[in-house]
Parts: C-alpha cells; sequence; structure tokens
C-alpha cells in the first residue's frame, strides 16, 4: 500500500514586524555600557569629576546678575556627557559589534532591521538622560544649583534633538569607517577639540572669528547653548527655535549618510582573500645543528624596545592622546585666550610645561600599564616565561619605548610652541629639561608596573586608571583652570603625588634663563621617591606582574 505524499509548503522566514524586540535588545545595551568601565568613567564619572573640581574651585562666586557661577557649570559638561553616551559611544558600539559579526547575526534574527538600530539609539537616551539627572541632582544638593522647572519641557526637548543629533552622526561615522580602532580615534579626536570651542569646556571665551565661525557651523555648540538656556534662571519657557533649527539640520544630514553608507557586515575580513600561488616544495636539505648563541644584552633591549614600539604604533588611539592630543591643547588654548597669563607665565610656556608632563604621566601610567596587563591577559607574558628571554629585559624594552615615545612627543609640543606660540627654551635648560622629562617617565612607568602588579585583572584597569590620573591633572595645575590659585586643600593633595612636582620641574627647566641651570632638585626628589617606592611594589608583586 501507498501512501500519497503531501505536498509540503515551505515559506520564507516570517520577520516580526511589532517592536517586541526593542526593549530586550534595549536592556541588553544599556548592560553592555554598564559592564563597561571605561564608557562608564568617560560618560558618567568623567563629567561628574570636572563638576565637582571646577565648582571646587570656583567656590561661592556668583555673576553681575547675583547667580552664582555654579548654576552655568551643569549644562556644558551634561552636554559632554550626552555627547559621550550618543555620538562616541552609539559610533564605537556599532563599529565593534559589526566587525565582531554581532550585527550580522542579529540582521538575521527574526527582528526587523531597524529595531536593532532603535535600541542601539534608545539605549543612548537613557544613558544620556542619567547623565543629566546624576549632574544636576549634585549640582541641586551640593552646590545649590537651581532647576527653573517652567523651562523643564523646553529640557525635554533640546536633550531629544540633541541626543537625536549626536546619535545620528554616531551612526554616520560607524559607517563611513573600517576599523574600530579608525571609530575609536575619530570619534574622540573630533568631540574634545570641538568641546574646547563650543562652549562646552570653555564658556564664553572670546574666541578668534574663524574658531568663532567653525563652532557655530557644527552642531555641538547650539546643543550646549540651548541646554544651557534651559537651566538660566529667569523669564521665558527656554525655547531656542534657532537652536534646535541647527540640530534637527544635523541630525537629519547624520541620518541620510548613515542610510546610505550603513553596512552590517564586517568591513576589514570583507575583503576576498588573495590567493598567492604555491610552489612546490622542493628536496628536503637536512643542516646540522647550530651551536645556541647568546644574545648579546643590546640586542636583547632592542628587540623589547622596538616590538613595545610596534604595539604603540597600531594603537592610533593612545597615539592621539599621547601625541596629537597635548599638541593641539597648546595650540588651542593660546589661540583662545590670547595673551592670558597662568601665575605670572604666557600661557603656552606654561602649557607647555604642563603637555609635557601629562605626556609622560599618560604614556607611562596609562598606555604602558595597559599594554603590560593586556598582554598577560592574552598569555603573551606565560609564553615569554617559556623562553630563554629574563622578564626584566621585557620591562626594560617597555621603560626605553615610553621614554622615547615622550621625548618624540615633547619633540612636536617644542615644534609648535617654539614654531607658532613664541616659546623658548635656553639652551643651558635643555639638560635640567631632559632630566626631569627622564625622571617623570622612569617615575610613571614605575607607577604603570606597580598598578599593573597590583590588579588581578584588564577589565576596570583604563577606569582605574585615567579615574586617577585625569583629576589629579586638575588638581595639580597641569591643566589650566584659571589664573588663581588653588583651594588649600587641593593644593596639600596635589602636594603628595608626583606629577605637581614634575610639572614644577619642567616649568623650572623651561624658565632655565631666568633662573640659571633650572634643574629644580627638590621637585625631582620627590619623583624619585615615588618611583623607588613604586618599583619595590612591583618588585614584591613579581610574580603576579608577570602572570601565573
Amino acid at each position: 500500500m501507498t501512501v500519497e505524499q503531501v505536498p509540503t509548503r515551505v515559506g520564507l522566514p516570517v520577520r516580526h514586524t511589532r517592536p517586541a524586540g526593542v526593549p530586550a535588545l534595549t536592556v541588553h545595551a544599556v548592560r553592555a555600557f554598564l559592564r563597561n568601565p571605561i564608557a562608564v568613567f568617560f560618560t558618567l564619572a568623567f563629567p561628574l569629576a570636572f563638576l565637582v573640581i571646577v565648582s571646587s574651585i570656583i567656590g561661592r562666586q556668583v555673576t553681575g546678575d547675583g547667580i552664582a557661577v555654579t548654576q552655568f557649570l551643569v549644562a556644558p559638561f551634561a552636554v559632554f556627557g550626552v555627547a559621550q553616551a550618543s555620538f562616541t559611544m552609539l559610533a564605537v558600539d556599532t563599529a565593534v559589534m559589526r566587525e565582531s559579526g554581532v550585527l550580522l547575526r542579529l540582521r538575521a534574527a527574526p527582528v526587523p532591521a531597524w529595531t536593532v538600530l532603535a535600541a542601539r539609539i534608545g539605549a543612548s537616551m537613557i544613558v544620556s538622560g542619567a547623565v543629566v539627572a546624576l549632574l544636576a541632582t549634585v549640582g541641586v544638593l551640593a552646590y545649590e544649583v537651581e532647576i527653573p522647572w517652567r523651562k523643564v519641557p523646553a529640557m525635554l526637548v533640546t536633550l531629544l534633538l540633541g541626543v537625536a543629533c549626536c546619535a545620528a552622526l554616531g551612526l554616520a561615522l560607524a559607517s563611513a569607517t573600517r576599523t574600530v580602532g579608525a571609530a575609536q580615534t575619530l570619534a574622540q579626536g573630533l568631540l574634545i577639540p570641538l568641546a574646547f570651542i563650543s562652549d562646552v569646556f570653555i564658556v564664553g571665551a572670546d574666541l578668534p572669528r574663524w574658531l568663532a565661525a567653525t563652532g557655530s557651523v557644527l552642531p555641538l555648540k547650539h546643543f550646549a547653548q540651548a541646554l544651557a538656556e534651559t537651566f538660566r534662571p529667569g523669564e521665558g519657557y527656554g525655547f531656542t527655535p534657532h537652536h534646535l533649527a541647527v540640530l534637527a539640520g544635523w541630525a537629519a544630514a547624520g541620518a541620510v549618510i548613515a542610510r546610505r553608507s550603513f553596512g552590517w557586515q564586517p568591513r576589514v575580513s570583507s575583503r576576498p582573500p588573495t590567493v598567492t600561488p604555491t610552489r612546490r616544495p622542493g628536496p628536503a636539505r637536512l643542516t646540522m645543528p647550530r651551536e645556541r648563541r647568546r644574545w648579546a644584552p643590546g640586542a636583547l633591549l632592542r628587540g623589547q624596545i622596538g616590538y613595545a614600539l610596534l604595539g604603540l604604533r597600531r594603537d592610533p588611539l593612545s597615539v592621539f592622546f599621547a601625541v596629537v592630543f597635548p599638541a593641539l591643547l597648546l595650540m588651542l588654548l593660546p589661540t583662545v585666550f590670547g595673551n592670558a597669563r597662568v601665575h605670572g607665565l604666557p600661557m603656552a610656556r606654561y602649557l607647555f610645561a604642563g603637555m609635557a608632563a601629562y605626556t609622560a604621566a599618560v604614556v607611562g601610567y596609562v598606555d604602558l600599564t595597559e599594554a603590560v596587563v593586556g598582554a598577560r591577559s592574552a598569555g603573551v607574558l606565560k609564553r615569554l616565561r617559556g623562553t630563554p628571554l629574563p622578564f626584566r629585559w621585557y620591562v626594560a624594552g617597555r621603560v626605553c619605548a615610553t621614554l622615547i615615545t615622550v621625548l618624540l612627543a615633547c619633540a612636536v609640543l617644542a615644534a609648535v610652541g617654539i614654531g607658532f606660540l613664541g616659546v623658548s627654551v635656553a639652551a643651558g635648560g635643555v639638560p635640567a629639561l631632559l632630566l626631569a622629562l627622564g625622571a617623570g617617565s622612569l617615575c610613571f612607568s614605575a607607577l604603570g608596573l606597580a598598578l599593573a602588579a597590583l590588579m588581578p585583572s584588564a577589565r576596570s584597569l583604563i577606569a582605574v586608571t585615567l579615574g586617577t590620573l585625569l583629576p589629579l591633572c586638575f588638581i595639580s595645575e597641569v591643566f589650566v583652570v584659571g589664573d588663581q590659585p588653588l583651594p588649600g586643600p587641593l593644593t596639600a593633595v596635589a602636594d603628595v603625588f608626583p606629577l605637581r612636582h614634575l610639572l614644577q620641574a619642567l616649568l623650572a627647566a623651561t624658565g632655565s634663563g631666568d633662573t640659571g641651570a633650572g634643574i629644580a632638585w627638590n621637585h625631582l626628589s620627590i619623583v624619585a621617591g615615588w618611583t623607588v617606592l613604586a618599583l619595590l611594589v612591583a618588585r614584591w608583586r613579581r610574580g603576579a606582574l608577570a602572570g601565573p
């Protein structure tokens, strides 16, 4: 008996058109944000630390209208946090998801494609709202900031348009770049300079005409001014139609670019592999085993230095913050403030020393630590211990590479300062300058090694290094915060740590034409003391430094 087979009908997979996946994907994106210490630091902790430090420096100063100056600090720092959440985070996360194949897998899931992007934008809105709420709460509770409640609707409309604008531009940036490193570097490299010319880091500055015109064309300044109006006490409802129109225009432009160039597939691996012709293997030739050669110490050190420099050169974000960012600040701030003086010195001369100190700190304390902990987590250090290479040559190569990088970055600073800003260093002060740079590089390299030895995991490393270094830069007056002296407690805290003493040593070296040789032995001795202490900690935890 035969059974007649009924033809089966196989249909195409049905895509759900209802937005059921948006809440779940949004919650997932928010959880991913909270589990990313770097994103949490730059989005929440950094604007909050900025608000606390600047408010502590300003104190109870009031404007000519009798309004506390702190009333005008919440909005610009909130704008920076919102831009980090909706522009930088969205661009970098989208690039990471695309290159790791997550976007492609989500594209094949039974959810509409737009829900994936809507969930990412929704997560950016939630995080942005959290930034504004956090800063406003701290401002109200700690610094007597008043919320103009009649302007709250305008604040919400401004936030929605600002987030939409930043998110559209973030997606456009992710669509226009091929790699995660390029997206990271471009996002930070665009946002930080824009913050200086867009009333975010510097409010009400008398910018040169071309800088003011550049800021007026781009959206961040309109976002900052529109949000600042909603925090300004007084009459009115806080709506600024011309600023909101500019934000809407940039949002539309970003959406069009993202729509035209967005891709779901990884781009690095999308190129077809090149096929190379294979050679027929020739007859094997056996040679006598060679006698084991003993490498000279100089060759070992050169090899490790080259290895360390190669890793740094392949990390564009580290190169940006170590070389480009200090030179950018050195050129930008004197251009903005003109002939302003800092503690009796021309701003360019003061910033030259400040940026040199920052470079030594960031290369030694952040980049070196990240490289060592990353190598340990990837098992590289464990494999090195299986070779005849002594571990001390690896450490020496890292420290020498740090010193070389600091000297190269300071050469760029000198080219900018001497070539364009009138900075001068007396020939007699060059040895003192090199001595201070060497002592600072060694000190912060030792501190980075000690931190790497104390931290068992690499997950929170960047949050710890940047979370300690950036506030220290402000209270050590590496970043210019005005010509007024800092409050006594902040200065007392800064005097404990080496960064302020390195800055003073560099200022003495660059001012050697006025005071003599320029070697500030008292400040250098404190830097040397921190170096010895950090090396003792790294030696004590040597087993943890090299890995199990």
